[in-house]
């Protein structure tokens, strides 16, 4: 008995001597005892970890996004009332089209940052870390000027809209400030910061905006931009402080060694793949004040802004599961992967359904108690918007899924067809339909992105995590072989 006992402890020590350093059990191992408990299961420590440190970072990024969002629908509330659905409707111009410009400007680096981070962090590649941070900067800094040139020389065309042109010189104070806000929000979600990105990029801005209307009101939407342009710059400024804190110091003594091109390939395919949502959204603001006007998106931004509580869990929850996504398949441990992407799947559908009723039921009392009956336009199409934001949701954990498992061409190609499509129907539907033929644009498309991205899933769920492997192998040879 004591010889089996024996055996059975030097094959736990000889299983504990030789397992990856990075898959080391933490507990400690009391090699005096014959009666030694055997390792536990990987999947209990995984659930285990989302009980303890998930649990921790998700409770803390869902007060974040909570706040903040409730933050941003008190400033639409104030804007629309202080302003007037004209002036609201120039306000939503100006900041629509800027956060569209920081989304396309960083040409889908911010994605690749937020998924890449946690990845060389595990792998302890210092280099490549440094590297993905300083090609990061540079392409989002190249993208803001290359817009912000584009939109001036727009401004100064010969027969331009007047009303058009006042928005766009407003969209020119907030190019810079927003584009790095975007980029360091997705920086610090990759660093396990998602809570303090959410607070800097949407609480900050939109708490600066209440607090100067109500304390000197604003009888403009230029005051208003110029203070949400202000505390944007203070939230870029305090963003890149706290994610240099956030980086092991390690990173920043290292000399920078990585694969751009490489980098720059598979951030392409984000470009409109992860900010599709966003584009999709904004696209419709922007393309609602030429082919209708912007009287009409003060009313269609009123609308999106209702529903903009809808999908704040599930993007709080991809920022904290999505590395997560990305940590399990570096670990190849296909359990966790499903495990994570069926629980996110779930809770979006548990909190985006009762909301989607209620917008949808009682679209017009709500719009009449919170904006008053100069917005009472926005109620039809808030009927439409709440089904969009319910497949919008659904969309965001498969999203997480296929760019964590490196199918970034298929996510790309799904969601710029989706995109181009949303184009397309904004340009047939506004003319006759104004901010209703928007906002059924916007719900095709959304619905076309959900069918195409479920059914991929679907369709490849035996060979993902497979294919996944294979992307992460080449990834970490490419970056062994880069390394001096």
């Amino acid at each position: 008995m004591n010889g089996s006992s024996g055996r059975c402890a030097a094959t736990i020590r000889r299983r504990h001597d030789y397992a990856p350093r990075m898959h080391r059990p933490s507990y400690p191992m009391n090699e005096g005892l014959t009666n030694t408990p055997a390792p536990p299961r990987p999947n209990r420590n995984l659930a285990q970890l989302f009980r303890s440190r998930l649990a921790h970072i998700f409770a803390g990024t869902l007060l974040a996004g909570l706040v903040s969002r409730l933050l941003v629908l008190v400033m639409t509330i104030i804007m629309a009332r202080q302003l007037s659905p004209d002036g609201y409707g120039v306000f939503t111009f100006a900041t629509g089209t800027a956060m569209l410009i920081a989304q396309l400007a960083g040409m889908g680096w911010p994605a690749l940052m937020s998924r890449l981070i946690p990845v060389f962090r595990i792998q302890q590649n210092w280099s490549a870390l440094r590297a993905l941070i300083r090609w990061g900067d540079a392409v989002v800094l190249m993208g803001s000027v290359a817009a912000f040139l584009i939109v001036l020389a727009a401004i100064f065309t010969p027969g331009f809209d007047q009303s058009l042109q006042a928005g766009l010189v407003l969209t020119l104070i907030l190019i810079f400030p927003a584009s790095l806000m975007v980029s360091r929000r997705a920086q610090l979600a990759g660093a396990r910061r998602p809570a303090i990105g959410i607070i800097f990029a949407e609480a900050l801005p939109a708490a600066a905006v209440i607090l100067v209307a109500l304390i000197g009101g604003l009888a403009s939407a230029l005051p208003a931009v110029a203070t949400f342009g202000l505390a944007a710059t203070v939230s870029a400024v305090l963003s890149t402080y706290v994610f240099r804190l956030a980086v092991p110091r390690e990173t920043w003594q290292a000399r920078p060694q990585g694969e751009p091109r490489a980098w720059m390939a598979r951030a392409l395919p984000l470009l409109l793949g992860n900010s599709s949502q966003q584009v999709m959204h904004r696209m419709d603001v922007v393309m609602l004040g030429p082919l209708s006007s912007l009287l009409e998106v003060g009313y269609f931004g009123a609308a999106f802004r209702l529903t903009y509580l809808m999908t704040f869990p599930q993007v709080v929850l991809m920022q904290v599961m999505t590395p997560l996504l990305s940590e399990s398949i570096a670990a190849r441990d296909e359990p966790a992967m499903w495990r994570h992407f069926r629980m996110a799947v779930i809770f979006s559908l548990v909190t985006v359904t009762p909301v989607s009723l209620l917008l949808g039921v009682c679209s017009e009392p709500i719009v009449t108690l919170i904006f008053g009956h100069d917005f009472l336009p926005s109620a039809a199409p808030l009927k439409v918007l709440a089904i969009s934001q319910a497949f919008a949701a659904l969309t965001i954990p498969c999203a997480g899924l296929l760019i964590a498992a490196g199918r970034g061409a298929i996510f790309g190609l799904i969601n710029l067809v989706a995109v181009l499509a949303n184009i397309g129907l904004n340009f047939v539907l506004i003319p006759p339909l104004g901010i209703m033929g928007a906002a059924l644009a916007s719900m095709g498309a959304v619905t076309l992105m959900f069918v195409w991205q479920a059914s991929t899933i679907w369709h490849n769920k035996k060979s993902i995590m497979a294919g996944a492997t294979l992307y992460a192998a080449a990834a970490v040879a490419k970056n062994t072989s880069a390394t001096p």
